[in-house]
């Protein structure tokens, strides 16, 4: 009797024992769970983002967003916030829905080929010398859209004055402004690339076709910009060239 009692007893408290141990290990699994899944907020490429592209290029292009994922999923070095990309490159492509890696981004120095300008199929990078007046009083900024103006020396028929691009946009200015120590001049006026003056390197997306011309223009004539509206019409630039003639006509 006293034996049958002491068994059911000891089956009673194991049983109260894997119980407890049960709901202890259901416990500690929920918050393990719910601990993973806590959302951590990181920054995922929105759209494919192009090796070269500088983080604040990629976040002002609307390239990057900001979004929660479970702790689980996080990656490690995922970058979380804005400013860990600063003075950053893109070194490879970046697909879209990727978390954006801080190891994936370097500095100007590293990026692979330098690829830092965006030209487009067909076009190439050139750069032109342009002091402060002939740039606009400065306010060319990249993503403009500018046309390139030349005057130039033309032997007995005086100097001639006509469009070189009518239509370029503006993929870089320098922050560093260049001096040219020799001065050369024509009737009063400084060639462009041969001044005295200060001048600041602009950098154009130009048509494969008109590379030699914007060269030319620049080594032997004088070079203005033009800053163009959102909504320029190319059909409003056209015409001759023009000269003293033109400009001194009577009425």
């Amino acid at each position: 009797m006293h034996s049958r009692v002491l068994a059911i007893l000891i089956a009673v408290v194991l049983a109260l024992v894997a119980t407890a141990a049960m709901v202890v290990y259901v416990n500690g699994a929920d918050r393990r769970a719910i601990s993973g899944q806590q959302p951590v907020y990181v920054l995922r490429a929105k759209r494919p983002i192009p090796a070269g592209t500088s983080g604040e290029d990629a976040e002002n292009r609307d390239m990057i967003e900001r979004v929660p994922v479970p702790r689980s999923s996080l990656v490690d070095g995922t970058v979380r916030a804005p400013g860990q990309l600063d003075q950053r490159y893109a070194e490879v492509d970046i697909a879209k829905g990727e978390q954006l890696l801080l190891e994936r981004w370097v500095g100007a120095e590293d990026v692979g080929g330098r690829r830092l300008l965006q030209i487009k199929e067909g076009h190439q990078a050139v750069s032109i010398g342009v002091d402060l007046v002939r740039q606009v009083a400065g306010f060319v900024t990249p993503g403009d859209r500018v046309g390139v103006v030349v005057t130039m020396p033309l032997g007995e028929g005086g100097d001639r004055t006509q469009y070189v691009l009518r239509d370029a946009q503006v993929l870089a200015v320098a922050a560093t402004a260049l001096t040219r120590s020799s001065a050369q001049g024509t009737n009063g006026r400084v060639n462009q690339g041969k001044g005295s003056q200060t001048l600041t390197a602009v950098t154009l997306s130009v048509d494969d076709r008109d590379v030699k011309k914007v060269i030319f223009a620049a080594e032997k004539g004088s070079i203005y910009l033009t800053l163009l509206p959102p909504t320029a019409d190319e059909a409003a630039q056209k015409g001759p060239a023009v000269g003293e003639g033109d400009v001194f006509a009577g009425p």
